[in-house]
């Protein structure tokens, strides 16, 4: 990008504003099936579920105490768009990425992709939600 002489640079406007989080939502066929499916199965906690009947949660983990929490929104959808998803949602675990790949198989949770070191210093594995979504957890190699 060329600068011209006597124009400063905009302002940067997430440092201006302080953005500090990103919060995915994923559209599900049953909030409320879902909500209990992350707090039952991932360990995820309920932080709260609105409508009558229910449409629309969060989910989080974490406390600020080693990191920020890590929140996902629920949203229910009647129907399922035709495209299967494409997108997926990274989540950074701080210690015993295999630990936590072998409590969620014995949970039953669907692994797609096994625990693997990558060449970019993570140690990562990918799971599918009963919804269809893409959850990849990781951490850094020692």
């Amino acid at each position: 990008m060329s600068m011209q002489a006597g124009v400063s640079p905009a302002p940067d406007l997430g440092t201006l504003h302080e953005f500090h989080g990103v919060q995915p939502v994923l559209p599900v066929s049953d909030v409320t099936r879902a909500a209990r499916w992350f707090r039952d199965v991932l360990g995820f906690e309920l932080d709260f579920i609105a409508g009558e009947p229910p449409s629309y949660a969060r989910v989080k983990k974490g406390d600020r105490s080693y990191g920020d929490p890590v929140y996902l929104r629920l949203w229910q959808c009647n129907a399922r768009e035709a495209t299967p998803w494409r997108g997926e949602i990274v989540i950074h675990v701080g210690k015993d990425i295999d630990g936590l790949h072998a409590a969620y198989v014995k949970r039953g949770v669907v692994v797609i992709e096994p625990p693997v070191s990558q060449p970019w210093g993570l140690r990562e594995f990918a799971i599918r939600e009963p919804d269809g979504h893409v959850l990849r957890f990781c951490g850094y190699l020692p």
